[in-house]
Formats: structure tokens, C-alpha cells, sequence
């Protein structure tokens, strides 16, 4: 009987025009109860084989059958319980324990928690693992690829596929697993699939397969090998075979297989389940094995079964572990948008403070006049109102909280400051300034013009800090209209002290204080939300394809959708508590004002997370490292920043960018969340529902992209 049959195998990558051949139309044959041991150097094409057999891959060209059916087709069981594979790589999740990762595969394979500690202990022993309770990541290099062995024979598979599993292992421990291999294919109909670059270990193998440049050289037992080509060892008639076939990429079809002369018969038992593929006809149809797991969960391979607690059990946990095993995971989920909503908060929107601003008043000998509170500058009598140094009127209404007066005799003492930096601009007040006052309030425009320009309050500022001149100004103009109203309540008639052309109108939402943080509040929560997912989701699987995870577990029989949808429930979760903690921490400690529902801005927040949990995963698809999925995500995040509307209104762009910043993915959601928070307005009205629809666009198309790209990668 055959538990695995290959034909005429052919695969390549890259495009047909420019193609690297990896299998060149290979013949395999594995029988049941049997060792096949698959030896050639590295870079031969075992991996990709094996990962064709187990389902992974496809064939470009040729069949495949596992167990009497083509990998791949429901209910096969392949990938799922009917084989266990050990990769090359460890493949192991490091926040485990080493009982953890036996368990997570268990139940991933539909084990009852009863047998997979029967299974646990028996393995344990077996391979002499350590401590149940020691993190994966925390075991030696031999250590870690035992358990990866344990892993791989937890659910007692009908085909075990092995790659290169005694590397690093002691030659004690090497026989010893030989031993415990060449028993279980003895006493069962367990048949086994082995590479390794020890070739002469090999010998223990019912069956080898000599393999170079994706051409099966010679199939046959280690005897008969040594036997036709008049060898010693294994080595030599690798050697020997290598030479002959030489270097060519194509099949050399003179090269004659080696065909066993002692082969046993084997019976034929047909499997009455199966239908027969004409393409495609066995030598020897298969009567398929019945393992513990088929005749316990019959609907694993009777009919398809899209998941099962244990499998979704196993998923929740790996995910939940994977974060609150790594503090810095735990610290970038809940502690950094803290962190960064309070920089926010914190740095943006208050007033510039410990301001210097000098002050050089030629009105006055002594400056410190000026500072005499009890001064009084306005004497009011009959029909007239003297003044006496209004400067200092003026000075008083400059408050520290807008900057600290810097006193100096002369204009150019007061420049020389300003340009080393000394302070951030200056006043000048005339010698006759309030005289040059009293004069345009009594002989209005028939003053000397002299009057005119020495009434001036000379202001001189340094504009290369825009945002703090504008503040000055903004403040200074404030202080002049305080000062001027002050000045004729206490005359009690009006005074003509110019014209300066400034209004301000009272906001119809909100306060004046303030109000550009609430305009880019809304962008800054959404794009720190959507980048989170975005990072926390490129980054955990990214790390599993690296550490082959991703491949085992899709090899144990999880489909991409069940991945998806555990990790959709933990990032929920996660996404679910930011979203609350961010919108609570704004609202009771920087009072942050929602004129709206709270559960409408949390229920955008969280959508637009699920389109950055599908971005990343895009991201992750396509990158193939971390550096280069951060590339990505960094590259595509400043110019949605920038373009957003979050850092300058979207009127001030040109049409068709303004047009090209609509369709990212929270331009207008930010929008719908401002309006929400400033104007009240709830899900029913236009603009918040366009929100909400933008951000269920993105996550459909994300998720088309994101299977598309899947399909592409097969």
C-alpha cells in the first residue's frame, strides 16, 4: 500500500518566461508502515517537496496523492490530522511553555485535553524534554527541535513528515529517535518521510531517495543502492549518481531509475470511498488508515468542518499569550496611546509660556515706575480727563502669563537682544507718548502729525517662530483693546487712541481657547488607532511566517480564515479597551468636550482599527521581514498624515489632491468624529454615516486584498 504517490512533479518560481525549476518532473513513492529517507544537499527542493505533499504548495505541473487522495481536497484530512510535520526550522511559538506548545498543536489537531497529557507524558519521556514548564524560548537549540519533534507526533498521524529533524542533536539522542521510528513503522501502518544530511543515518530507512537539482536520482533500499553501484557507503553512490547526472536543469531522460528487485508484494485493498482518478491511477489504491483522531472526530475528514472550540481555543490562546508574555507588548497595546494622547494633549494647543519680552519705555526715567501698582495714570475732572504715563497703563495689562517683561534703556540694547536670541521681540514707547495721546483727543485730526507717530506703540517681533509670533500678536492686540476699554471707562468719554482694524466674533462651537487642539484632536486618535493594528497585526505574523509557525499551523489543518478570524477576536478585545481608554482619559483628565454619543465615536474608532488590523496583515503578505513591513507602513503613514486635513484644512489643497485625500481611510471618518464631539451629531446625519461607510469600504477591500494576495502566495 502507498501512502504517498508522485508523478511526473514540476515546480518552479518565478514567471514561466524566467522560471528557476525547483522539481523536474520527479517520481516518489512512499509506502505505508515504512521509512522513506529523502537525502540531497541543501537547496535540492526537499523543503519545497514536502511542502507540496503536506498541501502547502502546488504543483505546477504533475500529481500528488496522500493517503489515496490529492492533498488539498475536502475532507482529505491533508493538510489537517492525517499527517504531522516537523520543518526545518523550529516553528515553535517562544512564549510558550514546552506542556503549552504540546497542547496548543493537541487541540489544534481535535485531541481531547485527557489524551493530549497522555501523549504529553509518553513524549516527554521519550525524548527526555525538559521541564514541562520552561519557555521555548528559554530551551537549548537541541532541546527546542525535540519538542518541535514532540509536536509532530502528539496526535499519532497516519504520515509523519520530517525535515531534517536530528540537526543539532546528540548522536545518543539521534539513535535513539531512529529507534523509536523504525519501531512505530514496525508495529503500525505509520509511514514516515525523513530528510537529513547525515546520509549514512539513512540506513535505517526501508526506502531512499537520492535527490539533486529537483530529479529524483535513484529510489530503492539502502541495500540495493550500495549493491548496484558496488559501494561501501551511502556517500560514494550519492557521489557517483551526482556525477552522472551532471549539470543539466532538464530531466536527462537516458538516466535510468533504479528499481528494487526484492520489493514485497503488497496487497491491494481498495478504498470503497474513493473515487478513482483517471488522470491520475494508483498502482496500488490505498484502503485508508483509521487513526484515533478519524474514528473520534468523524467530521474532520467526512465532511468539511470550518472550526471547533479546541481549534479556536488553541488560536485565542497563542494570540493572548504571544502579547502578555512580551512587556513591551503589553506596554505598545494599553500604555502607548496613553502616552501618546497625553503628548498630545499636553504639547499641543496651550499657550507659549517663560516667554521674554523686552520692554523699552522712553517715557519714563526709572522703569520701575511702572511697576508701582498703586500708580494712577487718569485724573478725571468736570469735562476733561488727564493722563499721566499710559504707558504704564499699558505694561500693567501685560500680564506674566503672556510673557515676562525684559526692561532696557535703548532701542538697540532691546534689537541686540532680540537677535542673540535673548528675548523674543520688544516694545518701544515714545518719550511723548501720552502727550502725543492727550493732543489727538483734543485737536483730533488738526494734531501735528509728530503726534501721530509717537502715539504708536511701537511692537517689533522675531518671525522666524511663526506660531509663537502669532501668538504674541494675537495677545498684544487682546492687551490693546483691554488697555483702550479701560482707559475711556475710567475718562468716562470716548478717546480717539487709533484705529487698529482687529474684531473678534464669538465661536459658535466651542471656545476660542483651545480650539485647534479640538480640530485636530479627532485625526491625531484616529491615525494613532488605525496605525496600532496596523503594526501589532503586520508584526505578530510576520514573526510566525519567520519562525514558520504560520506554515505549521497551516499544515495541522488551520485554514487562513480560521487564523483571521482568532486574530479578529483578540484584536477586538484589544482594539475595544483602547478605544475606551483613549476616549475616558481624554474625557476625565484633559476634559476633552463630546457633544455626541460616546458609543458612536467608539464604534468608528473601533471599525477603523479593523481596517488597520487588514492593512497590516496586507503589509505582512508582501514583507517579508520587519524592516521592510515598517518601511511600508511608515512610507504610506506621513502622507496620510500629511493629507488628511488633520495638519492644514483640505480647502487649501489643489482640487485633485483634495479629491485623492477623501478616499484614505480617515479623512472623512476624522471629520464624522469632530462632528460628532463639537457639534453633536449622531450616525443619522450624512456626514457621520459617510464616515462609517468609508471605513466599512476599506475593510472590505483590505480583506479581498488580503485573500487575493493569500492565493498568490500558494
Amino acid at each position: 500500500m502507498r501512502s504517498v504517490e508522485v508523478r511526473g512533479g514540476y515546480k518552479y518560481f518565478g514567471s514561466s518566461s524566467d522560471k528557476k525549476i525547483v522539481l523536474n518532473h520527479l517520481d516518489m513513492t512512499v509506502n505505508t508502515g515504512t521509512i522513506y529517507g529523502l537525502l540531497g544537499a541543501s537547496g535540492c527542493g526537499k523543503t519545497t517537496l514536502l511542502s507540496c505533499i503536506v498541501g502547502v504548495r502546488k504543483l505546477n505541473s504533475g500529481k500528488i496523492n496522500v493517503l489515496g487522495r490529492p492533498p488539498g481536497v475536502p475532507g482529505s484530512g491533508i493538510p489537517g490530522p492525517r499527517i504531522g510535520y516537523m520543518p526545518q526550522e523550529v516553528a515553535l511559538v517562544d512564549e510558550f511553555t514546552i506542556k503549552e506548545t504540546l497542547f496548543y498543536f493537541g487541540r489544534i489537531y481535535g485531541m481531547s485535553e485527557e489524551r493530549i497529557f497522555e501523549r504529553f507524558k509518553l513524549l516527554h519521556e521519550l525524548l527526555e524534554l525538559p521541564d514541562a514548564n520552561r519557555f521555548i524560548v528559554n530551551c537549548s537549540g537541541g532541546q527546542q527541535r525535540r519538542v518541535s519533534f514532540a509536536a509532530a507526533m502528539v496526535h499519532e498521524p497516519e504520515l509523519l513528515i520530517l525535515d531534517e529533524p536530528t540537526v543539532g542533536l546528540d548522536p545518543i539522542l539521534r539513535e535513539k529517535i531512529w529507534h523509536f521510528l523504525v519501531e512505530s513503522t514496525r508495529r503500525s501502518k505509520l509511514a514516515v518521510i525523513i530528510t537529513t544530511h547525515y546520509i549514512e543515518e539513512a540506513n535505517q530507512a526501508n526506502k531512499i531517495g537520492l535527490m539533486r537539482n529537483g530529479i529524483l536520482l535513484a529510489e530503492d533500499s539502502p541495500k540495493n543502492i550500495l549493491t548496484q553501484f558496488e559501494c561501501s557507503n551511502l556517500e560514494e553512490a550519492f557521489l557517483m549518481l551526482s556525477q552522472k547526472q551532471g549539470k543539466s536543469e532538464e530531466a536527462d531522460s537516458t538516466l535510468r531509475r533504479i528499481e528494487s528487485a526484492h520489493a514485497p508484494t503488497e496487497d491491494v485493498i481498495v478504498d470503497e470511498k474513493s473515487s478513482p482518478d483517471d488522470e491520475f491511477p494508483l498502482k496500488s489504491p490505498l484502503k485508508r488508515n483509521r487513526s484515533f483522531q478519524e474514528s473520534k472526530r468523524p467530521g474532520i475528514v467526512g465532511k468539511l468542518q470550518l472550526t471547533s472550540k479546541s481549534r479556536m481555543k488553541a488560536l485565542m490562546t497563542k494570540n493572548i499569550l504571544q502579547l502578555v508574555r512580551q512587556p513591551s507588548g503589553i506596554i505598545f497595546c494599553f500604555l502607548f496611546p496613553i502616552l501618546q494622547l497625553s503628548c498630545f494633549y499636553l504639547a499641543i494647543g496651550g499657550n507659549p509660556k517663560n516667554l521674554k519680552f523686552g520692554i523699552v519705555n522712553d517715557e519714563v526715567e526709572d522703569y520701575r515706575l511702572c511697576q508701582n501698582d498703586s500708580l494712577i495714570t487718569t485724573f478725571a475732572h468736570d469735562y476733561t480727563c488727564d493722563l499721566y504715563k499710559i504707558s504704564c497703563r499699558f505694561l500693567h495689562e501685560l500680564t506674566p502669563d503672556i510673557a515676562s517683561k525684559v526692561y532696557y534703556d535703548t532701542k538697540e540694547e532691546a534689537q541686540d537682544a532680540a537677535k542673540k536670541g535673548k528675548i523674543t521681540g520688544y516694545i518701544h514707547f515714545a518719550r511723548n507718548f501720552t502727550e502725543s495721546i492727550a493732543e489727538i483727543r483734543d485737536d483730533g485730526r488738526y494734531a501735528t502729525n509728530e503726534s501721530f507717530y509717537t502715539s504708536e506703540i511701537q511692537i517689533f517681533m522675531d518671525m522666524t517662530d511663526q506660531q509663537i509670533s502669532f501668538f504674541l500678536e494675537r495677545k498684544l492686540r487682546s492687551t490693546y483693546i483691554r488697555f483702550s476699554e479701560n482707559l475711556m471707562a475710567d475718562c468716562d468719554f470716548p478717546l480717539a487712541l487709533g484705529n487698529i482694524p482687529i474684531h473678534f466674533y464669538e465661536p459658535i462651537f466651542g471656545k476660542a481657547e483651545g480650539e485647534f487642539k479640538e480640530f485636530i484632536a479627532p485625526g491625531i486618535i484616529m491615525t494613532m488607532i488605525f496605525f496600532l493594528a496596523t503594526l501589532v497585526t503586520s508584526t505578530i505574523f510576520i514573526t510566525d511566517k519567520l519562525d514558520g509557525v504560520w506554515d505549521r499551523t497551516l499544515i495541522a489543518g488551520i485554514s487562513v480564515t480560521e487564523l483571521l478570524v482568532a486574530h479578529v477576536f483578540t484584536q477586538s478585545v484589544i482594539m475595544i479597551i483602547q478605544c475606551l481608554e483613549v476616549v475616558l482619559y481624554a474625557w476625565y483628565v484633559f476634559n476633552a468636550e463630546n457633544r455626541g454619543d460616546n458609543v458612536t465615536v467608539i464604534g468608528l474608532l473601533t471599525l477603523l482599527g479593523f481596517a488597520g488590523m487588514f492593512y497590516g496583515l496586507l503589509i505582512s503578505i508582501f514583507c517579508e521581514s520587519h524592516t521592510t513591513a515598517s518601511f511600508v507602513a511608515t512610507g504610506s503613514f506621513y502622507p496620510m498624515i500629511i493629507l488628511c486635513g488633520l495638519l492644514w484644512p483640505l480647502e487649501g489643497m489643489p482640487t485633485i489632491l483634495r479629491y485623492i485625500a477623501y478616499t484614505f481611510p480617515f479623512t472623512i471618518p476624522s471629520l464624522a468624529v469632530r462632528n460628532i464631539l463639537t457639534k453633536g451629531w449622531s450616525i443619522t446625519h450624512s456626514q457621520v454615516a459617510n464616515g462609517f461607510g468609508v471605513v466599512i469600504v476599506w475593510i472590505v477591500v483590505l480583506f479581498i486584498l488580503c485573500i487575493m494576495g493569500l492565493k498568490m502566495k500558494r
